[in-house]
């Protein structure tokens, strides 16, 4: 391994509390910054300040790739990170506990789009690989209760789960109390009310399952 690349590594230990296996993990992202031209270098070092900076309000710290103008408001919570995620300018996340700590998990590889809005109650799970598009709002409260006629309230407050590897549109809203399996893709400008399995492609307001897929690719042009 290169200096280039063993004395990043030797600071990522330091920083993250990780063993050497761990740490090494970063070193092909560590490498590809090193080939970067130099206008991209500073930017993507202006990200990774920005990202350090943002995980002093992490209670498990990883590296985050991170935009401008990101919020994150925590009383009463936690957030964890397993190892890197990605987020993008004017997100505001907002984890707060009431009655029990509220918690917010993010997996390996996820992201969180530009003005994206993540807010945490009781738990959200955004699962390893998973993406959340730009502009859209996740909630896993209410706020409020309605007094139906004819059927009891549901519980003002339900955690929420992103399984591996799901894609979550623009504009989409994502309503408490819903899981959605992993592998699936979920269309711009929809509402989740209920659970979606693995694999679906679901869209609509409400959500519906319209399609079974793969999955998603990630790196198409």
């Amino acid at each position: 391994m290169s200096a280039i690349i063993r004395l990043p590594s030797m600071l990522i230990r330091y920083w993250l509390r990780r063993s050497d296996s761990e740490a090494d993990g970063f070193a092909s992202m560590i490498e590809q910054f090193a080939q970067l031209p130099s206008r991209d270098k500073l930017y993507e070092t202006g990200a990774t300040l920005r990202g350090f900076w943002l995980s002093r309000k992490f209670d498990t710290k990883g590296l985050i790739r991170a935009g401008k103008g990101i919020r994150i408001v925590k009383r009463g919570g936690e957030i964890h990170l397993d190892r890197y995620c990605h987020i993008w300018d004017k997100a505001e996340i907002a984890v707060v506990g009431k009655k029990q700590p509220a918690i917010l998990s993010i997996g390996h590889g996820a992201g969180i789009g530009a003005h994206a809005q993540i807010n945490v109650t009781t738990a959200v799970t955004i699962g390893a690989g998973t993406f959340i598009a730009w502009y859209c709002d996740v909630m896993d409260s209410d706020y409020h209760r309605v007094l139906w006629v004819d059927r009891e309230p549901r519980p003002v407050s339900q955690p929420i789960v992103f399984e591996e590897r799901v894609f979550v549109g623009a504009h989409t809203i994502v309503l408490p109390g819903v899981t959605i399996g992993h592998d699936s893709v979920i269309g711009a400008g929809s509402v989740v009310t209920k659970d979606i399995p693995s694999h679906s492609f679901a869209a609509g307001c409400p959500a519906r399952v319209i399609a079974e897929v793969a999955g998603w690719d990630p790196k198409a042009e």
